[in-house]
């Protein structure tokens, strides 16, 4: 199961990366919809793998993943967002399992939010 929540990871940050650098600018709504779905099954798969590795690859994957959504945060600019991306960072940052799993799935919440408030 690691080794699945890695791969997603590494799949994950990719299509961050290119959908907030690429578009210059704020991602789609296909792409916060691909994003919440992306991360809803990084959250599952994260559940279940239990401990992960100071320094391992799942944790430099998911280091990674913290980053891609710390820029997406700073270019939505909106608050709740970066405050669930923050509290991500800092439960990441102390290895707190638990602290990153409910901030992951505030994370999810709010680009529901990002989703209803900017799409038809």
């Amino acid at each position: 199961m690691k080794r699945g929540l890695y791969v997603l990871c590494v799949v994950l940050v990719s299509s961050f990366f290119c959908s907030v650098t690429v578009a210059a600018g704020k991602p789609s709504c296909e792409d916060l919809v691909v994003m919440a779905d992306d991360l809803d099954g990084v959250a599952s798969a994260f559940a279940s793998t239990g401990t992960i590795e100071e320094g391992s690859q799942l944790d430099r994957s998911i280091g990674k993943l913290v980053q891609a959504l710390t820029m997406l945060a700073n270019v939505e600019n909106e608050p709740a967002l970066s405050n669930s991306v923050s509290s991500m960072v800092n439960a990441y940052n102390r290895m707190d399992a638990e602290k990153f799993g409910l901030s992951l799935d505030s994370v999810i919440t709010n680009l529901d939010r990002l989703y209803r408030r900017d799409c038809p």
